[in-house]
């Protein structure tokens, strides 16, 4: 029997006769809108953008099957995404504001409705991180993105906005445990991604070069993980085969083409290295001859693999010497040799003075032009876009297709850039860094596959052993992550932990445990409920400090974790920890020269239940006198296992008492200082200072009817802030709760 395209593409469209049913209820509809053959309609879907298609799919139940077919999925990707002839290729570039934007013919797609030029919104990426694009020419529909530094890798699709985080790809474990080793001399890693027709499915790649110096051999280790196919893991997996010893060049991406991605090493000229994403199997790949000491890039472009790279630009006389060059290989055969053609010599003499000494140039695709001859597009550092015309001797002076205004306020927003990015660009060689936050943008239906945690939890076993394992002790859990990678990534999981954080604490029988911390050696000890023996484990993290000399303070726990300071006549460090899992971690002081005396108050530890991140908080007085009441207060705040760094954020409107703070409900409370304040700001009792960890908003609060001499501590009991205040007179401590931004007196004793 002979099928139609209908048959082959969309099976489940609705029926004619189902839509003739519909039309005889609405007589209307059906003079206005003509039934059309069902192959005319998949042609007129399968060129519609991706999120137009989106949307006809909440349509019905039988066309959201029909459009999310695979065949469907795979029409549209090569209809929707055919070039029209003179016009450059569709872009996206990528902000630190969580969007994407997309620009068509050098101007930005805005939004009809808000004039804002966002593309897609990515709810699930914190604010004020930078994000590279690190697969400039989308893979089958979807790029590989990067928070920059240290924040981990996700999957997108930018035409639909869809996003998928990488697992263990913040700081891999197979390298954050070798950075404890004293001798670690080397740590690299390098990610691809790759598509596998005959599976179709996606696969992420990297490869790891681990060098621990000494006698040691290096260790190179390449790790797969399967998306979006039958074989989805939620984990990373070892390759088919071994990979080669080779040093492969860190923050720098591979290139996928003809089925293989490319990895570059490290050592400048040395040769490439393939991987077929199909076989797994690892090969190599030689550059033009006469490159060994160039430090050369890859990039697809006109469906040929490309080699490129520019002599440095020099300076005499304010004019850029003839050596200034930028030149593009093409391979023309994949042996062993590897046959390379110079495709292009492009002279940068004729160029813009602010393209000439640009740190990075990337070219992104060929695309002909309105005058029929084909032009190279190159994307900048800057956010500039450019074209050269290849049939031009030496490419001619560059025509710039997109330089990014300022004046409008959608513009603006589109061009904001993270300043903490650029501080990181100090330490990191320019060449691998400063990567472009622009791609070729194309329409695409194909998914980014499920989360990690939903491949995870798929299962009804997974989900019986993670009801039983969420009612053990922490000392208990640590080890069975070891049992097998599902167990691992269970119990590494954010949705196990929080319901770990909840079951756990829940045992009926509770009874005070104190544990033992010495915050030199970061050992811990556990006190038994009879207090006579110390256990070498622990559950609930006290102080206790058996050195001489020292003063410490700590907080309570929050969700899990302590932090603490720690000052001695010679040193002065604040230190985070978990007790139940035997983690620690010192931290220098962040002012050398400020206020080192100052203890109790100047740390502390919140949660943001809307990113699931603790978040730490330093004050820091770089200068405080108590005689004239002049000082100089700063905040700083780190947000725990994504910032590499502290970040400054608004001063204090008060100044902060020598008392530790407190954590209720995503908002950290410190007591003012009333001998720093000048003007007697509180005629009535003292003051309070509160942080909403999640907005990084400064508010002063009325504290309790009392002077500020006989309050003694603030803490958090029962969920609620409570101050604790000594009546002398009364030889009693009276104990004031904040409820609705007024304090009362809880009771007394």
């Amino acid at each position: 029997m002979k099928r139609t395209l209908r048959d082959m593409v969309v099976p489940q469209l609705p029926s004619s006769s189902a839509r003739t049913k519909r039309s005889k209820n609405h007589p209307e509809a059906s003079a206005s809108l003509p039934s059309l053959p069902e192959e005319i309609l998949i042609e007129i879907f399968a060129r519609l953008p991706a999120k137009t298609v989106g949307r006809f799919r909440c349509l019905s139940r039988s066309w959201a099957a029909a459009l999310s077919s695979a065949s469907f999925v795979d029409l549209h990707h090569q209809q929707a995404n055919q070039q029209q002839a003179g016009l450059p290729p569709n872009l996206f570039f990528t902000t630190a504001q969580r969007s994407l934007h997309a620009w068509r013919d050098g101007r930005p797609v805005l939004n009809p409705l808000t004039g804002d030029a966002a593309l897609s919104l990515l709810p699930q990426l914190d604010q004020d991180r930078a994000l590279r694009v690190l697969t400039a020419k989308p893979c089958h529909g979807l790029v590989l993105l990067h928070r920059w530094p240290w924040h981990g890798h996700y999957v997108c699709n930018p035409s639909t906005g869809a996003l998928s985080p990488l697992p263990d790809s913040k700081m891999p474990s197979s390298m954050c445990h070798r950075y404890t080793l004293p001798n670690t001399v080397v740590n690299c890693v390098s990610y691809g991604l790759g598509y596998d027709p005959a599976a179709k499915e996606h696969k992420v790649v990297r490869v790891f070069y681990l060098d621990e110096g000494g006698s040691a051999a290096p260790v190179t280790a390449c790790e797969v993980l399967s998306i979006g196919g039958r074989q989805a893991c939620a984990h990373w997996r070892p390759a088919a085969h071994r990979a080669p010893s080779c040093t492969v060049r860190p923050w720098t991406p591979a290139v996928f083409f003809s089925g293989r991605l490319h990895f570059l090493q490290q050592e400048p000229g040395g040769y490439i290295i393939t991987f077929d994403v199909h076989s797994e199997t690892s090969g190599s790949l030689m550059p033009p001859s006469g490159l060994d000491n160039v430090t050369f890039e890859l990039a697809v472009l006109d469906g040929c693999l490309c080699l490129h790279y520019g002599d440095a630009p020099t300076s005499g006389g304010g004019d850029v010497e003839d050596t200034s060059n930028f030149y593009i290989w093409r391979l023309r055969s994949y042996d062993g040799a590897g046959q390379w053609e110079q495709l292009c010599s492009i002279r940068r003499q004729s160029w813009p003075e602010a393209l000439v000494h640009l740190d990075r140039i990337t070219p992104l695709e060929i695309y002909h032009g309105g005058n029929g001859h084909k032009k190279i597009m190159f994307a900048t550092c800057a956010l500039t876009v450019f074209a050269l015309d290849v049939d031009v001797d030496g490419g001619g002076a560059p025509e710039i297709l997109l330089s990014p205004p300022t004046g409008e306020a959608a513009v603006d927003r589109f061009i904001e850039t993270n300043s903490d990015t650029h501080s990181m660009y100090s330490f990191i060689n320019s060449n691998s860094a400063l990567h472009s936050t622009v791609g070729l943008l194309e329409e695409s239906l194909v998914p980014v596959g499920r989360v990690s945690e939903d491949i995870v939890f798929s299962s009804p076993s997974t989900k019986a052993w993670s009801d039983v394992l969420k009612w053990l002790p922490t000392c208990s859990i640590v080890p069975l992550r070891r049992v097998c990678k599902d167990w691992h990534a269970v119990i590494n999981s954010d949705r196990f932990m929080q319901q770990h954080a909840i079951h756990a604490n829940m045992l009926s029988e509770k009874s005070l445990k104190i544990t033992l911390i010495d915050p030199f050696s970061g050992l811990f000890w556990t006190l038994a409920p009879q207090w006579k023996e110390l256990h070498p484990r622990n559950t609930v993290g006290y102080l206790f400090c058996p050195r001489l000399g020292c003063r410490v303070v700590c907080s309570k726990p929050c969700h899990g974790l302590v932090v603490g300071s720690c000052t001695t006549q010679d040193t002065s460090f604040d230190f985070i920890c978990n007790p139940t899992m035997g983690y620690y971690k010192q931290m220098l002081y962040l002012d050398p020269d400020g206020d080192t005396t100052f203890l109790a108050g100047r740390i502390g530890l919140g949660y943001d239940s809307r990113m699931n991140k603790h978040v730490r908080v330093r004050l820091v007085y770089h200068q405080r006198d108590m005689d004239t009441r002049s000082y100089q207060l700063g905040c700083y705040v780190h947000l725990t296992d994504t910032e590499a760094a502290w970040r400054p954020i608004s001063s204090p409107p008060r100044p902060v008492a020598e008392m530790q703070p407190v954590h209720v409900d995503g908002k950290l409370y410190w007591m003012v200082d009333p001998n720093l304040v000048k003007t007697n700001t509180s005629l009535d009792g003292c003051e309070m200072l509160a942080l909403d960890v999640g907005t990084e908003d400064f508010e002063v609060l009325q504290g309790p009817r009392c002077s500020y001499d006989q309050i003694t501590s603030i803490v958090e009991l029962d969920g609620n802030v409570c101050v604790v205040c000594s009546d002398k007179g009364a030889n009693a401590l009276d104990i004031w709760t904040l409820k609705q931004a007024v304090y009362g007196v809880l009771g007394a004793g």
